[in-house]
């Protein structure tokens, strides 16, 4: 089942970091598009074994969405 975009902006705001898939459906390209931007270093990520996490500032500051200042470090 697919999550909605509204889930997917509360965790944003509320997480340190988001998976890849979650970027990808936020920024509007594809899972496999956010995966090269990653492999190229287009996308930060932060790798855990063989999964990878986008830091949630990061894609706040992207898609230019309002946040604390004091809570971000983007």
């Amino acid at each position: 089942m697919s999550e909605d975009v509204e889930d997917m902006l509360k965790r944003l705001m509320d997480e340190p970091t988001v998976s890849v898939s979650t970027a990808a459906r936020l920024l509007g390209i594809g899972r496999s598009t956010a995966y090269a931007a990653v492999n190229s270093g287009e996308m930060p990520a932060i790798r855990i074994r063989s999964r990878f996490r986008i830091p949630a500032p990061w894609l706040r500051h992207r898609l230019q969405l309002q946040t604390d200042p004091q809570c971000d470090t983007a």
